[in-house]
């Protein structure tokens, strides 16, 4: 199935169905699915071909759907971007995927008119808001087109979307994802999550994530689908109960802001719709997981996943999420689970040979959902994906039943609050200060989220900074979730004989007591 077709099969068989609730509107199948035709032909007309590039820069909302089926509809590439990153940032991965077209909403016109020069492959801009002077409006690319579906020959391995992740080495990368690795996807989570027409679906993670997956596997079902631009605890409560939700999500950080919300603002809450609620991203303490499962009463899974991979590796069910007490059950919580349908995972030494229960190796998935590659990177394509299998980067262990924990990164990623962060790109920034002669960025475990970013610096001789001033100065030339959230001045770095900076060391007393070095 090709990703353009998602709306097809469903606009026929529940035509006044509502598809999609956003702010109190509602739209019907029939409708959603006549825009999105019209959408095709609007783009058409703009010039946009196969192959081509599209950019996209907003918060989640209808319209955003909409691009993210109509783009591949036509044969074009969705490029999603993500709406934190900072103006350098943007421009970087819109020049490096050779964005065409460019569509963002109100919010980012400023951002995207102050880099605009600096653009050298975007040739038409386009806003979901007003017309503007310099920008196309969105919405003339709907109202003035036919319902007649164009035909262009698209192939399942096809490149439907480029997401980016960030590289170790400070420059982010574009992840390739075909119609095939996406649809495939979608079924293998509509399987283990046991999802239909009649499941009601509440997103407020944001779309440039592989998060929008679940909300374009709703629609896939038939199902109906509400977006929240933003998280909210209190509306994110209120909308499970006006709107029956029945499956929901979210990273460990937004489930305790839920938790907390609750003690604030204690009332009846109904969770009766509810029957699933799927948390991901970043490992969740077992504590959490307890009170999760306490206070939401439905099915709970974990997801793990990566960007390369569609994203989905493995899934800790409902059946590993149960409350009886036992030492066994507890330390299964703190597992990521079992390989997912049409996927295969191991974890292997350097050699590439399973590792004994208890030892620990990386981990590697095989499976049709894996990426077709890095846009423009056969190197570190070639370094990713050797002999069939995706080389996660992640550490982990595997017990005798077959559960795969995760104990480190052999990367140096950083995971705060569900965002991936790498150092290297926070090493890049703190090297441009005037005063820091060299700087270390690790993770350290955080209650709230999970990790948070920490910078050692080595000042140079006869300098000074404070801690909030070098935090500040990071904030200013990088998206702000990125920041150190503390600095820590030090007299050196610990190297290893060649010089390398040892991280490790670094880690070591944040994490001491810790059973994994990763939360």
């Amino acid at each position: 199935m090709l990703l353009g077709d998602i709306l097809r099969r469903n606009a026929k068989l529940f035509p006044d169905k509502t598809a999609v609730v956003f702010e109190n509107k509602r739209c019907s199948y029939k409708e959603l699915d006549n825009r999105v035709k019209k959408l095709t032909n609007g783009l058409r007309a703009k010039g946009i071909k196969k192959g081509d590039r599209v950019g996209i820069l907003e918060h989640p909302c209808p319209q955003y759907i909409e691009l993210y089926i109509a783009i591949p509809k036509i044969g074009a590439v969705l490029t999603p971007l993500n709406c934190r990153l900072a103006e350098r940032e943007l421009e970087f991965i819109i020049n490096d995927a050779e964005v065409k077209m460019l569509i963002m909403g109100e919010e980012f016109v400023d951002i995207v008119r102050s880099i605009r020069s600096d653009l050298k492959t975007v040739d038409s801009f386009f806003c979901l808001g007003e017309s503007m002077s310099d920008m196309g409006a969105y919405e003339d690319m709907i109202e003035k087109y036919s319902t007649d579906a164009p035909h262009v020959d698209i192939q399942d391995e096809d490149v439907a979307v480029q997401m980016y992740t960030s590289g170790t080495t400070g420059r982010p990368k574009g992840v390739l994802l075909t119609h095939k690795n996406l649809t495939l996807m979608y079924m293998s989570r509509i399987i283990d999550l046991k999802l239909d027409q009649n499941d009601v679906f509440l997103s407020s993670l944001p779309f440039f994530h592989t998060a929008a997956e679940y909300a374009l596997i709703t629609l896939y079902i038939g199902g109906t689908l509400v977006i929240h631009s933003s998280f909210d605890p209190g509306r994110f409560l209120d909308a499970i109960e006006k709107e029956r939700v029945t499956v929901t999500g979210g990273v460990p950080a937004m489930v305790n802001f839920l938790l907390q919300h609750m003690e604030k603002h204690p009332r009846d809450y109904d969770f009766s719709s509810l029957r699933i609620f799927a948390y991901g991203a970043a490992p969740m303490p077992v504590a959490l997981a307890r009170r999760t499962i306490e206070t939401f009463k439905c099915d709970i899974y974990q997801s793990y996943g990566i960007t390369e991979a569609s994203p989905g590796v493995t899934l800790l069910r409902p059946e590993d999420h149960v409350l009886d007490g036992t030492e066994e059950k507890a330390r299964r919580l703190a597992s990521c689970g079992k390989e997912i349908f049409n996927v295969e995972v191991r974890v292997v030494d350097e050699e590439g040979v399973d590792v004994r229960p208890g030892e620990v190796g990386e981990i590697i998935v095989r499976s049709d959902s894996v990426m077709k590659g890095y846009w423009k990177l056969p190197k570190e394509t070639a370094e990713t994906i050797r002999d069939g299998w995706l080389h996660t980067g992640d550490m982990g262990t595997v017990d005798e039943e077959g559960y795969i924990f995760i104990v480190d990164r052999r990367k140096d990623m950083i995971i705060s609050g569900g965002e991936n962060i790498y150092p290297r790109e926070v090493e890049e920034v703190l090297y441009t200060h005037p005063a820091i002669l060299e700087a270390a960025v690790i993770g350290v475990p955080d209650e709230q989220w999970g990790e948070a970013v920490k910078a050692l610096v080595v000042l140079r001789e006869g300098e000074k900074a404070l801690e909030q001033e070098v935090i500040d100065f990071c904030k200013r030339n990088m998206a702000s979730y990125k920041k150190p959230k503390s600095v820590e001045f030090v007299d050196a770095l610990p190297r290893n004989p060649v010089g390398k900076v040892l991280k490790k060391e670094l880690r070591e007393k944040y994490w001491k007591g810790y059973d994994r070095r990763v939360s």
